[in-house]
């Protein structure tokens, strides 16, 4: 079972096309091959050699059509199975007549190469219109005319049994390979998508939240939070940052944003959460924490500041910052709140720094 299902999920050798039509014409093959088969079984069975010879030729064109996948030209073999499966429609229905049912193969044809990416819309459609003109032809044709060889009536429900099950067969394993793949193309739209909107929202230096994904994220805490808890905003700015980048380089101040995202996050992770807000402003929002409580958390975080130290290189760089912290007033905007951290904050600059401000 594994050597078959290695067979056909083998990727083609150019490695600028898709494997997917390729296995969408192996998995059509070996369903010929299976149909023959028992086809063959059929003339045995009736001592038929006319079915036996009549099914070897079609055999080996299925087989070289099959070995087409495997030498990157997909679309040729793409072009051979939908002509010699008309043809063999056609010669059967000439051979052997209408009873037989091989006719009803024109169905999965037309569902197999709706597909197959090689072919326009237009020309999809005007090949519908074509399969089914050559349908209305064949059943006017066997109307009129017998057919050239006559099959026994004991055998001939076996081959209608067979036809049967093959096209339903037929139908049915690529309905569950189309559902398969838009079920998998939805997945990796929701992955991408998600993907797509974490990077929107984070600052690509710090990997915390950006301003756009924190203005979001505190308006929705604003409405889920409990109106009898307190909910507080503040922003700190590093004290001193331009000294950093003016005398060690601009790397020497993304490893101090770097370091400091990382103590943010962690303190914040059970209080709330921190975005980068701009340079070296970070703005942190308190969700369930009032005025005092939220004094406390942002104290504990500026003390850990001042004891941590920076690396960078062989260098260990010491950092302070300042803060201004409010309370919000659920009659005031979230804008409004924020101003005045900022107001707060500027005034902790203008008057030492290394302080929180509340």
């Amino acid at each position: 079972m594994s050597a078959v299902k290695n067979l056909i999920f083998q990727d083609i050798r150019d490695e600028n096309e898709s494997s997917k039509p390729a296995i969408e014409i192996r998995l059509m093959v070996l369903g010929m091959f299976g149909y023959f088969l028992l086809m063959a079984v059929g003339g045995l069975w009736s001592r038929d050699s006319n079915m036996l010879l009549f099914t070897a030729p079609y055999l080996l064109l299925y087989s070289a059509i099959f070995g087409l996948t495997y030498y990157g030209q997909v679309k040729m073999a793409a072009y051979g199975l939908n002509i010699l499966t008309v043809f063999y429609i056609v010669v059967s229905i000439y051979y052997m007549g209408w009873n037989l049912g091989v006719q009803h193969f024109l169905f999965v044809l037309i569902l197999v190469d709706f597909f197959l990416p090689y072919w326009s819309l237009k020309i999809k459609l005007f090949y519908v219109v074509v399969m089914c003109m050559l349908r209305i032809v064949l059943f006017f044709y066997c109307r009129f005319y017998e057919p050239l060889t006559e099959i026994a009536a004991g055998i001939i429900g076996y081959y209608q049994v067979v036809n049967t099950v093959s096209i339903f067969a037929g139908i049915s394993i690529y309905g569950c390979l189309i559902s398969s793949n838009f079920l998998a193309m939805e997945k990796k739209l929701i992955e991408t998508n998600k993907k797509l909107r974490h990077q929107a929202g984070t600052d690509p230096l710090t990997q915390l939240m950006n301003r756009l994904r924190m203005i979001e994220y505190a308006s929705e805490q604003m409405i889920r939070c409990d109106s009898q808890k307190g909910i507080s905003v503040a922003i700190g700015d590093i004290d001193h940052f331009k000294m950093f980048n003016d005398t060690y380089g601009h790397e020497c101040g993304d490893a101090v944003l770097k370091t400091l995202a990382e103590l943010f996050q962690k303190v914040m992770h059970p209080y709330g959460a921190v975005a980068r807000w701009g340079g070296e402003e970070f703005l942190f929002l308190f969700s369930e924490s009032n005025g005092d409580e939220a004094y406390m958390i942002l104290n504990g975080l500026r003390d850990e500041i001042k004891s941590l130290e920076v690396e960078y290189g062989d260098l260990r760089l010491k950092v302070t910052m300042t803060f201004g912290l409010v309370e919000i007033d659920r009659a005031r905007s979230l804008d409004e709140s924020i101003r005045e951290a900022d107001q707060l904050l500027y005034n902790g600059k203008e008057n030492g720094r290394d302080r929180i401000v509340y």
